[in-house]
């Protein structure tokens, strides 16, 4: 699932031992390497075109996906959850970094309010989906349920990571460990005259394999700071507000389940 650290679920998974991609190599019609690595790339798809199989609705899977969505029927699955305005936040702040080159603009910068009524727009009315530029902004119980039926095993809330580790050792064995340690980061507010210069310097100056090295030094520096506690402070107007609560209802209580389904597994686990 976009947004909730999949990716950390999954490179953790592969840190303990081989995938098998042959599933999704059947239904893309490539080898399962192929299949792998296209698991973090995009690729295109008759009937869909481009898309990302990494971040694919089960509704999409099951329409177009055959041997993926009988693999998926046929496991034990999990999937986490966040809250809904903080991941369609998180999610507009890398729209905006991936298609818009504002990777270092800050949460409170109007056009992130300009953005949130552009998205809403093309949301409003639609169902299932996934256009690439879009996909974050999926709905979370699109991942859990299809046709009314829940179809993973299990939720668990992204900020209590450690639980779904906890399951998985219950119904597996497997003993693992989710690193989720992605803050995203943002320039400072007197920081903003530094960036003009900063950006011209590493397009135009330094040459790409320095400009990859020193990046993490300049992005975990003094003149930014974690962006994602300010999300709730910030307000996106109030037609967009309204629009995120009414269009992610059903997310809003698949992450209280989920929450729930955490706690009583802590309870257990302390009993």
């Amino acid at each position: 699932m976009p947004k909730n650290a999949g990716k950390s679920v999954r490179h953790a998974l592969s840190r303990h031992a081989a995938l098998s991609w042959s599933f999704l190599a059947s239904d893309l019609g490539v080898n399962e390497a192929r299949a792998e690595r296209a698991m973090d790339e995009e690729v295109e798809v008759h009937g869909l075109g481009i898309v990302k199989p990494a971040h694919l609705p089960l509704p999409i899977i099951a329409g177009h996906f055959p041997q993926t969505w009988a693999t998926i029927r046929s496991a034990r699955s999990f999937i986490l959850t966040r809250p809904p305005r903080d991941r369609f936040f998180s999610a507009l702040m890398q729209r905006l970094g991936e298609f818009a080159d504002m990777r270092s603009i800050r949460a409170d910068d109007f056009r992130v309010r300009q953005e949130a009524e552009h998205v809403c727009a093309w949301l409003d009315g639609r169902d299932d989906f996934a256009d690439v530029e879009y996909i974050h902004f999926s709905r979370q119980v699109d991942y859990a349920d299809h046709g009314g039926e829940r179809i993973v095993s299990a939720l668990f809330p992204l900020e209590h990571i450690g639980s779904a580790a906890h399951w998985l050792a219950i119904e597996t064995g497997l003993h693992l460990e989710f690193a989720h340690d992605h803050v995203r980061r943002e320039p400072r507010k007197w920081a903003g005259a530094l960036q003009p210069a900063a950006r011209m310097v590493g397009r135009r100056v330094l040459p790409l394999a320095l400009k990859k090295a020193i990046y993490p030094l300049w992005r975990n520096s003094g003149i930014f700071a974690d962006a994602a506690g300010r999300y709730d402070s910030i307000d996106l107007g109030p037609d967009v507000e309204r629009f995120i609560s009414d269009y992610y209802a059903a997310d809003v209580r698949l992450h209280a389940e989920a929450v729930a389904f955490a706690e009583r597994l802590e309870i257990r686990s302390v009993a």
